[in-house]
């Protein structure tokens, strides 16, 4: 375990590098001339001559080639300084963290949501195959499999706002403005999530030794809780921990669809007026966060897992007996 989680650090930071190295040529590299869009951003018109948005560029430093301009962005992140919005004349961790809680918060709805979903009919069904509920499970996997999540979730805006007039489902008015796009995203997610859980459910629950527990006459409870859940719980955090990645970045998605001001409008604006920096800066962020999740499932799994645990004991007591 202790390899593993050495690998995986040391890739941390190759991993991040790559994303921000891309993001950073993809935006420089894009069609249109940053210090000139910048300049009409902030003058609020078109009409900006190419002197101008030459001793703009000047002004803000980006006059320079491609490689000087990226290293020197590097020798900032190095430091712990992701640099200066080019638009908003910020640092970009500031700018970032302001808008990017809201689009946290609903990742981190939407996760609750999808274990609230997705445990309860799992285990059921996997503890009654062909069952309602594990028909139900195979109808719902294949469902969210096919269906795109800004499908459902313009018909859902179109079912609240048009036909039940709710007022709260267009822009930000709190936390329960959040509930209804992290309900959406959870809800597609915890389909995979609930068959994945289902098939180890029934797994389990045709190994001998759940037999053996009926046979004592242990209760249906007492074999979810002590058999079957240490079993399936490892794999619920490896998905768990991918669904939280695809939330960090398909809030976006969402956020744009029922117009809540989180990361989207950031990312929308800094990308229609070239603010590589700010680009670079917030998806190396988001790269360390989704990174350091891997991290944390890495470690986490091997403590979850019951069949490492028998291992260690079996390799004590032939110890013990030596």
């Amino acid at each position: 375990m202790k390899a593993r989680l050495i690998r995986s650090f040391i890739l941390l930071i190759p991993t991040v590098m790559i994303v921000s190295l891309l993001s950073f040529a993809v935006m420089y590299f894009a069609p249109g001339d940053a210090a000139r869009l910048l300049l009409q951003e902030q003058l609020d018109t078109n009409n900006v001559t190419e002197k101008q948005a030459d001793d703009y560029r000047q002004r803000l430093g980006i006059d320079k080639s491609f490689g000087n301009l990226y290293f020197d962005w590097l020798k900032g992140v190095s430091k712990g300084d992701l640099g200066k919005s080019l638009s908003f004349n910020k640092p970009v961790s500031e700018i970032f963290w302001s808008k990017y809680k809201l689009t946290l918060r609903i990742s981190l709805l939407s996760v609750l949501f999808e274990i609230l979903l997705a445990f309860p009919i799992a285990l059921k069904s996997g503890m009654k195959p062909r069952g309602l509920a594990d028909k139900f499970v195979n109808f719902w996997s294949v469902l969210t499999c096919s269906i795109p999540s800004f499908w459902i979730a313009l018909i859902i805006v179109w079912i609240l706002s048009v036909k039940l007039k709710w007022k709260y489902t267009i822009g930000y008015y709190g936390i329960k403005s959040l509930v209804v796009p992290a309900l959406i995203m959870s809800f597609l997610s915890a389909g995979n999530l609930a068959r994945v859980l289902r098939n180890k459910c029934m797994d389990v629950m045709r190994e001998p030794y759940i037999e053996f527990a009926r046979s004592y006459g242990l209760k249906s409870f007492d074999i979810l809780k002590y058999h079957v859940f240490p079993h399936v719980l490892p794999v619920s955090i490896s998905i768990l921990v991918l669904d939280i990645s695809n939330f960090l970045g398909g809030a976006v998605l969402v956020e744009t669809i029922f117009n809540i001001p989180g990361f989207s409008t950031l990312i929308q604006k800094a990308v229609q007026i070239k603010d590589f920096t700010l680009i670079s800066g917030s998806l190396f962020i988001i790269g360390i966060m989704i990174c350091s999740l891997n991290i944390f499932a890495d470690f986490i799994y091997p403590k979850l897992d019951s069949r490492n645990k028998n291992d260690i004991n079996h390799k004590v007591n032939k110890r013990n007996l030596k």
